[in-house]
């Protein structure tokens, strides 16, 4: 294939995640002809002491800090090195580049500055965070999506990752809201429509929430909303946002082609579940051009899995509990 996008990896402070990705995405069939970024955040200041029985990340007058032992701190620091160390040594891509941060500045500035970077000088990009094992044939999927749909402005991201279900899904298919998981990719087109501001697109959806939340639950509107008082800062929401208000869709495969090994409660915000988990992912998806637009038999689906899975009362007091060690309430 000609054109080949760059691969992206963003990369913190867990050095076997990050191996395993890496080495999924040099088995890939097109790894030997791909130009590989790793972009390595850089490492929280100590916060001393934790005045309360938790330790963990917390934000604090807009600063995010490390709150432990001295101990843990150092364990903390050698675990960043680590993972710039597995960076280093990967082997398998035509180039690779591995770009350390010098500061903390938290996985959203992360993403979102390395993808408009990349994609601004290459004109399309590849994303992966650090705990998503792709199949052989992902690579390929990606590349074929972008090549094929280049021209469709309507076309704004692509997944390569699709909720767990038993096959019913064509080949590919289109649906509204981006995964931000899994493996994705996009164009410089789309990206250059990515609004950070936040007060923006709450002034934009307030009198239409119901319209945001598209999967008939308001988790999308509370992280948005999360995002404007503070409490959050993510990136996520504000790209969806800014597909949504442009009409935007994601192409999706109908099964799976990697799996998120970091639902295992070592992130910032993830705890322990298999609710994401896919038995059997897909090795390679042929991309052939459908309809550009939403599949109504996705929309139904995917609502159904967002209403179980916010409905769980086990699901949202893990969630709650987390969101309050990130706040240290």
């Amino acid at each position: 294939m000609n054109n080949l996008a760059p691969i992206v990896v963003f990369a913190y402070d867990r050095p076997d995640h990050l191996r395993r990705t890496l080495d999924a995405l040099a088995k890939n069939n097109l790894a030997s002809e791909s130009v590989l970024y790793v972009y390595c955040d850089g490492a929280k200041e100590w916060g001393g002491e934790p005045k309360q029985a938790e330790v963990g990340y917390v934000a604090q007058n807009s600063k995010r800090h490390f709150y432990g032992t001295q101990e843990q701190y150092e364990s903390y620091l050698q675990r960043i090195a680590e993972t710039r160390s597995v960076a280093r040594a990967i082997t398998g891509f035509r180039e690779s580049h591995v770009i350390e941060r010098e500061h903390n500045i938290g996985l959203a500035d992360n993403i979102v500055g390395a993808v408009t970077e990349i994609v601004n000088q290459y004109g399309r990009i590849i994303a992966f965070e650090d705990d998503i094992v792709c199949t052989r044939g992902t690579l390929m999927y990606l590349n074929e999506a972008l090549e094929l749909y280049k021209e469709d402005d309507k076309v704004m991201h692509i997944s390569a990752w699709m909720f767990p279900n038993k096959g019913q899904f064509p080949m590919t298919f289109f649906y509204d809201s981006p995964y931000p998981a899994g493996g994705w990719a996009t164009w410089q087109r789309a990206w250059r429509h990515f609004n950070p501001d936040t007060a923006d697109h709450v002034a934009y959806w307030q009198n239409n929430w119901k319209e945001f939340d598209i999967e008939g639950q308001n988790h999308l509107s509370k992280q948005l909303l999360m995002n404007l008082d503070g409490r959050l800062h993510t990136w996520y929401v504000k790209w969806y946002s800014s597909m949504h208000r442009r009409g935007g869709l994601c192409l999706y495969p109908g099964t799976a082609m990697s799996n998120n090994i970091g639902w295992d409660d070592s992130g910032d915000t993830s705890f322990a579940t298999t609710r994401y988990n896919v038995a059997h992912p897909a090795e390679y998806t042929e991309v052939k051009r459908v309809p550009i637009k939403r599949n109504k038999k996705a929309f139904h689906y995917i609502r159904v899995w967002y209403s179980g899975h916010w409905y769980s009362k086990r699901y949202r007091e893990q969630w709650i509990q987390r969101i309050k060690s990130i706040l240290h309430l």
